[in-house]
């Protein structure tokens, strides 16, 4: 269920969509008929509840970037915003000058939004899993970008395993999880796992706003990871 302390502000903006299905063991089709209807008022409340964190994720998402590809234009980087829903994130980072950006999400409904905001190359509709994405192949991108999509019953922490995959050694892998969920979802456990295993190397933990309401989570954590081994 949605945490505790923001229940009550959930419902009041979203009804009954997000506190029953954000349980770990929610179901894919359950996750997609959630967004089968609310894919076109999906923008609006979100913004209702005082959503902030696409410009704050992209802003540290660019500076990230210009650290490690020091000498490639923006526009020849190529990018995979993962769970990308109505293209919110991807407004923001063409904004800042990216342009080579492809779209995954598991529902074609929020894909049909994002493709109206004309920020996106390609789009993939799949599910994130631990499972291979046949339309991405091993290493295709310089970076990833996954922004409130970390969540209890919508991701498992295997799939962490597919996204090091997607992403060129040496690449990129931007991601946000709300404090409560890193430590109740085994997501902790799984990055450390991975870190071990030599697979990618945390270069950035920090926090970024999240939501600009005082009963919704004013923040989130942030982490950038440089993949090693795919």
């Amino acid at each position: 269920m949605a945490s505790k302390s923001y229940e009550a502000a959930y419902r009041k903006v979203f009804g009954d969509r997000l506190v029953n299905l954000l349980a770990n063991a929610t179901t894919e089709e359950e996750i997609k008929d959630l967004y089968v209807d609310w894919a076109s008022t999906y923008d609006k409340d979100l913004f209702t509840a005082g959503l902030v964190y696409h410009k704050h994720q992209t802003e540290c998402f660019d500076a990230a970037i210009k650290q490690v590809f020091l000498d490639k234009p923006k526009n020849e980087i190529k990018i995979i915003d993962v769970g990308a829903g109505t293209g919110l994130i991807g407004v923001e980072l063409k904004k800042l000058g990216y342009t080579n950006l492809h779209a995954l999400d598991m529902s074609q409904e929020m894909l049909n939004e994002a493709k109206k905001k004309n920020a996106y190359q390609k789009f993939i509709c799949a599910p994130l899993r631990d499972q291979r994405i046949s339309e991405i192949e091993t290493g295709e991108f310089d970076a990833s970008i996954c922004c409130g999509t970390l969540i209890a019953g919508h991701v498992r922490a295997e799939a962490f395993v597919e996204m090091i995959r997607m992403v060129k050694i040496g690449g990129l892998i931007h991601f946000n999880i709300r404090t409560g969920d890193l430590d109740d979802y085994v997501y902790q456990q799984k990055m450390l796992e991975l870190e071990k295993a030599g697979r990618w190397v945390n270069v950035l933990k920090t926090t970024a706003p999240h939501y600009d309401r005082d009963d919704m989570p004013k923040e989130s954590l942030v982490f950038v990871y440089k993949v090693l081994k795919n």
